[in-house]
């Protein structure tokens, strides 16, 4: 009979525990954040599909986190809520801002681990100035939805976590929520992919009714050879450990939680380090993203993780040529660095003809749209005016 080692040690137990949390916080933390609330928000969803009483005691619920202010952004409430379910019968939370007959519909979304409570200042500043920008009615109408897997979205099987399908998602929520009239499509990291997937397999849509993009703090592929501004031999580590941490997050999503909790502490520190370059940051705001990254599930991120390393969406930039396009970065991103953009502007071009303007905003990181709020929200008004103007559209 083979002789079995001897249990490890308490102590290695804990290390061994702490250094997996570490990793899966890492992971985590290593591409976005989501919003505050996104586990209690995620009742919406249970509560709808548990019944009319249910769903009253929810909404209640919901309507007191829509008019809480944990940015102290003074959010804006909804107009209207609505479930949207996408081709696998995955349900998917949306919230719009702004009249149905608004002469144009801008669409955010949101990036990995994040929920629509990322877009918090943009959609204050960009309701506030739609509403008062003729005098008298918006200009547009906001929408807003959550990822499957993220906020108050539902989750589909595993094996559907693909740019692919939430290009899908995003055309749904587009034939169901804005089956008429001009849109504008604005992305954040896996929110820009997303667009860049539907511009794979929509291309027909940019031009007739997509009629502009911003794509901040994104990337059309090569994402597995990023170091996250680490040292060579940090780097080195962390392609050998990330995959016993992802391991982890998706056979053991319990563990990886307890585990996560345990090095809470140190997945902060690397999420303000990864997320922005301000040496300022509110530590408000450090606790919002904190709070968010805790609120995605562990198996999520996990699920998602290979195809965003994985994907390559370079060639599927041409069909945003045919509209105006924002390319927005922070110039001291970690997470996804500028070079990325730069590559994305490249493929655009500039001048001339060219649809692009290329934003970079100095001393901000990955997290820029939470970071330096006014800057982001003044870049896409000034792209809701100029396709405002191509389309005749009073500004």
């Amino acid at each position: 009979m083979g002789r079995s080692n001897p249990p490890a040690p308490q102590h290695s137990r804990g290390r061994t525990a702490g250094v997996v949390g570490a990793l899966v916080g890492l992971a985590a933390a290593g591409t976005a954040v989501g919003v505050t609330v996104a586990r209690v928000a995620g009742r919406r969803v249970r509560a709808a599909q548990l019944g009319p009483a249910a769903a009253v005691a929810e909404e209640r619920a919901a309507a007191q986190l829509r008019t809480a202010d944990p940015l102290g952004t003074a959010a804006r409430a909804a107009d209207r809520t609505a479930l949207v379910q996408a081709d696998d019968g995955v349900l998917l939370s949306v919230e719009e801002i702004g009249p149905r007959d608004a002469p144009l519909t801008v669409v955010f979304v949101h990036g990995y681990t994040l929920s629509m409570g990322s877009w918090a200042f943009q959609r204050r500043t960009l309701a506030a100035e739609l509403a008062t920008a003729n005098g008298h009615r918006p200009d547009a109408r906001l929408v807003f939805y959550d990822q499957r897997g993220h906020g108050s979205s539902g989750r589909g099987r595993p094996e559907r976590s693909t740019i692919e399908q939430l290009a899908g998602d995003l055309a749904t929520v587009l034939e169901t929520r804005v089956p008429r009239g001009p849109v504008v499509l604005v992305g954040h990291s896996m929110g820009g992919m997303t667009i860049m997937g539907l511009a794979a397999l929509r291309p027909e849509l940019f031009g007739p009714r997509i009629a502009g993009v911003a794509l901040i703090s994104t990337s059309s592929g090569q994402l597995a050879e990023l170091n996250f501004g680490l040292p060579e031999l940090l780097t080195r580590v962390r392609a050998a450990v990330f995959p016993v941490a992802a391991w982890t997050m998706r056979r053991r999503p319990a563990l990886a939680e307890r585990t996560r909790r345990l090095a809470a502490d140190l997945v902060s520190v690397v999420t303000r380090s990864l997320s922005f370059a301000s040496a300022d940051v509110d530590p408000a705001l450090g606790r919002y993203v904190d709070a968010m990254i805790a609120g995605t599930p562990v198996d999520v991120i996990a699920e998602f993780y290979p195809a965003l390393a994985g994907m390559d969406e370079i060639g599927s930039l041409e069909p945003l040529r045919a509209v105006p396009t924002l390319v927005l970065t922070g110039d001291k991103d970690k997470m996804i660095p500028k070079e990325h953009s730069d590559l994305i502007v490249e493929r655009l071009g500039r001048g001339g003809e060219a649809t692009a303007e290329y934003v970079v905003v100095p001393d901000a990181g990955h997290l820029v749209l939470l970071e330096k709020p006014d800057e982001v929200s003044g870049a896409l008004t000034a792209l809701l005016r100029r396709v405002a103007a191509d389309l005749s559209v009073a500004p």
